[in-house]
């Protein structure tokens, strides 16, 4: 009983997820006017524009920059997963950048059509594609990517333990990991907000 409870609440969550994406995600690429649906890195020290759409390129570069992706033609990824890939924005972004295939998953069947109709419309459809799976149960063999990439969607999965141990069987050996979510801390008592 017990199980079967459980087995319900995860395909109620799964559910409220996609619909909560398949519902919002055309918004946020009007509001965003980008591909990117993730937020950006404002470096207020840096000569380049402050732009929005220049600020979520930056973070995708920062976090290549910090987890020294190589970009040696002979050692750069091949093979990429996007977890959490949105309408796909990075993994459009991953292949062109590394000549690389990737393949990006999501919850929502509203952003997977629409992320393989932005890959067709830029030509890309034989290097990326999109398809609607759990990054907790995903329907890869063991050791597949050697590029997994995860941009602010670790935060809203309910196992953590789960999703760390799916990236870490999808992996191939000496693969990178990059993970990129939220976090936050108390205030100290001096402060009122971060």
């Amino acid at each position: 009983m017990e199980l079967q409870r459980k087995e319900e609440e995860k395909k109620k969550f799964k559910s409220g997820v996609a619909t909560f994406y398949d519902e919002f995600s055309g918004q946020w690429e009007h509001i965003y006017e980008s591909d990117h649906i993730h937020h950006g890195f404002y470096d207020p020290n840096s000569t380049e524009p402050l732009d929005h759409h220049s600020a979520r390129i930056r973070m995708l570069e920062e976090a290549i920059r910090f987890a020294n992706i190589s970009e040696d033609p002979t050692k750069r990824p091949k093979s990429i997963i996007d977890v959490g890939c949105g309408i796909g924005g990075t993994s459009r972004y991953l292949a062109k950048k590394y000549g690389a295939s990737c393949v990006g998953i999501t919850l929502s069947p509203v952003q997977a059509e629409r992320a393989n109709t932005l890959a067709t419309a830029q030509g890309l459809a034989d290097k990326v594609s999109f398809r609607v799976a759990d990054a907790l149960e995903q329907p890869f063999s063991d050791g597949k990517f050697d590029l997994l990439w995860s941009m602010e969607s670790a935060e809203y999965m309910p196992d953590k333990e789960k999703f760390v141990a799916e990236l870490a069987r999808v992996a191939a050996p000496g693969a990178t990991i990059v993970i990129v979510t939220w976090c936050h801390r108390d205030l100290n008592p001096n402060e009122e907000s971060l």
